[in-house]
């Protein structure tokens, strides 16, 4: 018996909407993003995503997993780039953390599931590296456990040293032709 009848008259409209889809022939080959990340993410050489793993630095429970989890990844994932712990908020990051840098689309995909099954009270905040900072930490990121409050002034900063650089190379570069 088809399985429109065995769910009602009801669904079958639904299974008959999803029919052309259901047989709409499969892309040959494969995506070149299991290979290389999506522009205008970085791709080769530097970091492509970065990892943050918070922790609250008066919790022992949460430096216990933080200490946990940072050993679990360097156990279970040693070709990637585990950066020193810092002990109090750095940049437009509100709490302590560790950071790890993925490289490649696989180690992405390898990494990001596993630690979204096992970040137990931490939170993540996992972004790619565009060039533009203040998006890809807070547009283009994902967040794993609860998320935070980033100090975003760091950002406005950070952007006007951008603009004084293209400022100055552009007197420069007139002062040189």
């Amino acid at each position: 018996m088809p399985i429109a009848r065995q769910l009602g008259a009801g669904m079958s409209g639904f299974f008959l909407e999803l029919l052309p889809i259901l047989r709409t022939p499969k892309k040959m080959g494969s995506s070149s993003n299991y290979s290389e990340f999506t522009s205008p993410i970085r791709n080769g050489g530097a970091a492509s995503f970065d990892v943050h793993i918070y922790f609250d630095r008066h919790n022992d429970h949460e430096v216990k997993a933080m200490k946990a989890m940072r050993q679990a990844i360097k156990d279970e994932f040693p070709e990637l780039s585990i950066y020193p712990i810092h002990d109090k908020p750095v940049g437009p990051h509100p709490l302590p953390m560790f950071e790890v840098d993925l490289f490649t689309p696989a180690q992405f995909g390898a990494f990001i599931p596993w630690l979204a099954i096992n970040h137990g009270p931490l939170s993540v905040l996992i972004h790619p590296n565009t060039g533009k900072s203040r998006l890809d930490h807070t547009q283009n990121a994902i967040w794993i456990g609860n998320r935070l409050d980033l100090k975003l002034d760091t950002f406005d900063k950070e952007e006007e040293m951008d603009e004084v650089a293209r400022r100055l190379e552009d007197v420069l570069g007139k002062n040189t032709s």
